[in-house]
């Protein structure tokens, strides 16, 4: 697959993983709408990296490490919200850690980190 192929893949995975996030959460399922969020990001990191360096992303889920690589100039804010997203993709997978996401994953939770990754996702998707 051609570079430009693989970016407008990743991004467009990345588009319709934030559709997904959405209807999770308007079917008030949180835990797996937080868990969406988070991949949507990653793959729009991802689409990033590989621009930036025309070789594929490294296989990690750290958003932080990601941004980075991608390029991305982040405030402490920006690394506090990232690594919370990425707690999403681990707590949403392992049941001890699952259980405690479930606990603080209200719609008002989810609703504001929708909100915010919303707001990532439109950055990672312009061009550096």
């Amino acid at each position: 697959m051609e570079l430009n192929n693989k970016i407008n893949f990743w991004q467009e995975r990345a588009k319709e993983d934030f559709a997904f996030a959405e209807r999770l959460f308007k079917d008030k399922n949180y835990l797996w709408c937080l868990f969406a969020l988070h991949l949507s990001l990653e793959k729009t990191l991802k689409a990033r990296i590989l621009e930036k360096i025309q070789k594929e992303a490294p296989f990690i889920h750290d958003l932080v490490r990601l941004a980075k690589l991608a390029g991305f100039d982040l405030q402490e804010k920006d690394i506090g919200n990232l690594r919370t997203f990425t707690g999403f993709n681990i707590e949403a997978r392992y049941e001890d850690y699952r259980q405690r996401l479930k606990k603080i994953a209200t719609a008002r939770y989810t609703q504001k980190y929708l909100a915010v990754g919303r707001k990532y996702l439109i950055w990672f998707l312009k061009k550096n």
